[in-house]
This record gives C-alpha cells, sequence and structure tokens, in this order.
C-alpha cells in the first residue's frame, strides 16, 4: 500500500516527467508524444491512486472545490466577456475578441450541461 505522502511524491515525479517530455517534444516538433505522455501519466497516477490507504479527499474539500470552481468560473466568464466585447469594440484585434466571447459561450453551455445532469442525478 502507498501512504498519502508517497502517492503525492510520485504525482511530482511524474508532472515534472511529463513536463520535460512535453519541452523536448515542443522542440523536435512532435505533438504526439506529449499525448502518450499526459494519457501515461494520468494512468499510472489513477492506478497509484487505488492503491493509498488513507482518505485523500473528504467532504470539506469537495465543498472547497466545488465554491472554487464557481468563483473561477464566474471570474473568468465575465472577465473573458469584458475583454473580448472590449476588443471588438475597439475595431482592433476583433478576431481574438471574438474567439473570446466563444470561449464563453462555450463555456457556459458547458456549465449548463453539467448542471442539468448533477441536478437530476443523486450526488454522491
Amino acid at each position: 500500500m502507498v501512504n498519502r505522502k508517497q502517492f503525492a511524491m510520485c504525482g511530482v515525479i511524474i508532472s515534472a516527467i511529463i513536463g520535460a517530455i512535453v519541452g523536448y517534444s515542443v522542440k523536435i516538433h512532435n505533438f504526439v508524444l506529449p499525448l502518450i505522455a499526459v494519457t501515461a501519466g494520468i494512468l499510472i497516477l489513477h492506478l497509484l491512486r487505488r492503491k493509498v490507504d488513507e482518505v485523500i479527499e473528504d467532504e470539506r474539500i469537495y465543498r472547497i472545490s466545488d465554491k472554487a470552481s464557481r468563483r473561477t468560473l464566474q471570474v473568468f466568464g465575465i472577465g473573458t466577456a469584458l475583454v473580448g466585447t472590449t476588443l471588438i469594440s475597439l475595431g482592433r484585434y476583433q478576431e481574438i475578441g471574438y474567439a473570446l466571447n466563444i470561449s464563453v459561450c462555450i463555456l457556459l453551455i458547458l456549465y449548463m450541461i453539467f448542471y442539468a445532469f448533477y441536478s437530476r442525478s443523486p450526488l454522491e
């Protein structure tokens, strides 16, 4: 079995290895290598997490994560929409402004889909 501290250390090491692989792949112009590295890293961390014998997350961590995610969505959505609209209205960098506003629309649609899904299913 693995304890929580060992799991965290493995997470740091795996993240560093993935970062090195991504950096190397950018240098050699290979876009497949990072996909493989990230997928393998996620799989390894998932397998290690199953072997942890201590509680990693509890209800308090879930509540904090919920609140942080909601606030991040609010701040990022409003800020990005304002920046995008400002760029469009100034007439400069309109493509960037449209891209930002489309991103906000996609973000809101995803939020509504997940909200509808979680409001119908029982919470764990």
